[in-house]
């Protein structure tokens, strides 16, 4: 497959509105439910070391519950699509909440089947507060669920983005999220059949012990950064009086208020 059809078949990609509920389906097969099975074992741990006041919870599908485990007593979820029952309808293009106003944002899978997934993970970033958490769930393109993904079309899961980890983080660098935590997982082969997907539970065994790159799907934990301020003690009665300079809490902004300078 040649990259200008792989452009192709991305710019057709439909809405989240119309592709949630083939997804909904697809996560209720075989496959699906062993991944959804995964990804809640390794989402668990990284949520409840996450804590704040209000946690937004979207993705296309209502079947799992990532959030169930959180400390966060106000958490609410936002879909595309009217089928996922107790989730509000938005456009994740442009979220109906105010700037830095969430402390923990889980996007899964939302950027694989976005036309615009640079769009919405900037109002992802957009609603967090500074310090805050955003959790994203993706499939990996570098692995036999993503070449599966690649070669075919045929199912709800196999239309959508290849994005890479890398590709992500550095798509979060630019919109100030530091990328500190990046786990994969499903390293087996892509089977609907549930007995063969069990007699390969030896590659995830492998996979998970080595912490190989080419899981099907990662998980990325990144917190949004924030300038300190430092302050100084003024010696008042001297001539010049010396201003309070914010400190940059990572290098890119240190490196970006010093291209500005120039």
């Amino acid at each position: 497959m040649t990259k200008r059809s792989i452009l192709g078949r991305r710019a057709e990609l439909p809405s989240l509105a119309k592709s949630c509920p083939a997804l909904s389906h697809w996560f209720s097969s075989g496959l699906g439910e062993e991944i959804l099975s995964q990804q809640l074992a390794l989402t668990q741990p990284l949520v409840e070391r996450l804590f704040g006041y209000h946690l937004m919870q979207a993705g296309v599908t209502s079947a799992v519950d990532f959030a169930a485990c959180s400390r966060i007593n106000h958490r609410f979820r936002l879909s595309a699509c009217g089928e996922q029952s107790g989730a509000a309808l938005v456009e994740f293009e442009q979220l109906p909440l105010p700037s830095e106003s969430i402390d923990v944002v889980l996007l899964h899978h939302l950027l694989d089947f976005s036309g615009h997934p640079h769009q919405v993970l900037r109002e992802a970033a957009r609603v967090l507060i500074p310090g805050g958490h955003l959790l994203l769930i993706g499939f990996n393109p570098f692995s036999l669920l993503g070449l599966s993904r690649l070669l075919f079309s045929g199912s709800a899961y196999q239309r959508g983005n290849q994005l890479r980890a890398a590709r992500v983080a550095d798509w979060m660098n630019l919109l100030d999220l530091q990328a500190n935590t990046i786990e994969r997982g499903f390293f087996r082969l892509p089977l609907q059949q549930r007995e063969l997907l069990a007699k390969t539970s030896w590659m995830e065994r492998l996979g998970a012990r080595w912490r190989l790159p080419w899981g099907g799907f990662y998980i990325i934990v990144a917190r949004k950064e924030v300038v300190r301020m430092r302050a100084i003690k003024i010696n008042w009665r001297g001539d010049q009086k010396p201003a309070l300079t914010a400190v940059p809490s990572s290098p890119r902004v240190a490196a970006r208020g010093h291209h500005h300078k120039r």
